[in-house]
Parts: structure tokens; sequence; C-alpha cells
């Protein structure tokens, strides 16, 4: 039975909706100026219009498939690209202790962690034994400040800043968006600091304010990781490792830019 004029009218619309529709996802998968033509071209000619209807009904879901199939491919294909970059980042990340501190922190957050507080046990110490009682010292007193806040743990309990992220990751009630600005907060006010502390230890080695005899001497007992690692290393050279841990954890937690550590 052929097709009523209303019946043909509500097809052609409800095709047109389609394309439109479409087009706004994929403007050359889905041409709807290609079947306006063909819509035309069979008017102009007197074609078959319940033939021709038929056939862009059919043209039009094979068209949808595919576009389905390009779709779920290409999304396939983001969502392997983003697990690649984020085991790519973990690796990157693993050799910092992981400091599970609460359940609902990010994975970097919990390296992070762990990297200061590594930080804040192996090579501050160093670096206040080095510069107490110099004028350089106040120089340096901002930067150990914000280190010191999210590193230093006392009797197994969370750093100062790492409690007041715990406190920010309840009070968000799950919100994602306000959970990830509080962790980027601490990775670039930490970075900043890391950033301060680094130029002006380099600014002491290159004008010379460091003495070039002087070997470190911390405490075996108040400080056992720090006398491993620096014990009777002169200072210059206790320095260059310190800013070289400095540059890697800002580089590791992609904070370089943001502190123009390569800036020219």
């Amino acid at each position: 039975m052929a097709l009523s004029d209303q019946e043909i009218k509500t097809i052609v619309e409800k095709l047109r909706t389609e394309y439109r529709e479409g087009a706004k996802q994929s403007p050359k998968i889905f041409d709807a100026k290609g079947f306006e033509d063909r819509y035309i071209q069979t008017l102009k000619h007197r074609g078959n219009l319940d033939n021709f209807l038929k056939d862009e009904v059919d043209f039009l879901e094979k068209i949808k498939t595919k576009h389905k199939e390009l779709t779920e491919r290409r999304n396939a294909s983001k969502g392997e690209t983003i697990n690649r970059i984020l085991d790519e980042q973990e690796e990157k990340l693993s050799k910092y202790q992981r400091v599970d501190f609460h359940p609902l922190a990010r994975p970097e957050m919990r390296y992070f962690y762990g990297a200061m507080t590594s930080f804040a046990e192996t090579d501050l110490p160093v670096l206040i034994h080095i510069f107490r009682g110099t004028p350089e010292y106040s120089a340096f007193q901002d930067s150990i400040s914000v280190i010191e806040r999210v590193g230093v743990t006392k009797r197994g309990m969370p750093s100062l800043r790492i409690s007041e992220h715990i406190k920010a990751l309840l009070d968000a009630n799950g919100n994602q968006s306000t959970m990830e600005r509080d962790s980027q907060n601490i990775l670039k006010e930490v970075c900043i600091a890391l950033a301060g502390l680094r130029k002006t230890a380099l600014e002491c080695v290159e004008k010379n304010r460091v003495s070039d005899r002087m070997t470190v001497q911390v405490s075996d007992r108040d400080y056992p990781k720090a006398s491993e690692a620096y014990k009777n290393l002169l200072f210059g050279i206790a320095l260059e490792k310190i800013i070289v841990k400095a540059e890697n954890i800002i580089r590791d937690f992609r904070m370089s830019d943001l502190v123009g550590l390569d800036a020219k």
C-alpha cells in the first residue's frame, strides 16, 4: 500500500531530524545536505517516494551503526590511552614510598606524601644544618615551613597539611571536583616551596656562600636517614644532591611548568 502524503511528510521530517542530530557529532557521516539533494532529485524526476524513503531509512540505520562502532572504537582507544598514561605515571612515581593515608586520596597524592616525608626526613635536615646560623637561612624559612607542614609526621599521625587534606576529602561528600582541587592545591603550594628552596640553594652555591671545606655532620640519633645519606659529604656536594632531589620531585609530579623550573 502506497504511503499517504502525511506519512511521507512525517518520515521525511524524521529523517531530517536524525541527520541534524547526528551531524552535531559527525557532520561527515551524517550528511544532511546529501539527503536533501537526493530527496529533491527524486521529486524532480517523479521517482517512487515509497522506495526512496525505504532505502533512505535503511541507509540511515547503516550510518548510525557505523557511527556507533566508530565511537565505541574511539572511546576504547581513549580509555586505553588514559590507562596507559596513568600506568606510566604510576610507574614513574613508584620510586617514591606510597603512603595510603586515606581511602579517598588519589594515588598521586599518596606517592607525593611519601616523597615529601622522605624529603623532610632525609634532605631538609641537611639543608637546615648547612645554613642554620647564617645570614642566608632566612631566605629558606618560608619554603622550609611549607615543606615541614606536609612532610613532618609525629607519633605516626598524618602531617598537618595532610590532616587538612583528609578533612577536605571528607567535607567534599564525594564531589570529585572539590577533592581534586585540594589535591592540586597541595601539589602547587609544596612544589612552589621546593622550587624556591632550589633557587636559593643554587644562588648560594653559585655565589660561593657555602663552605668548600666543611662536611655534613647531622645526628645519627635525631636524623638517621639524613645521616646515612649525607654524612661526611662536603656542603657543596650535599646541596647539589638536595637541588637534584627537589627538581626530580617537581618534574615527576608534573609541576615544572607551573613553577617555571625550566624557564629561561
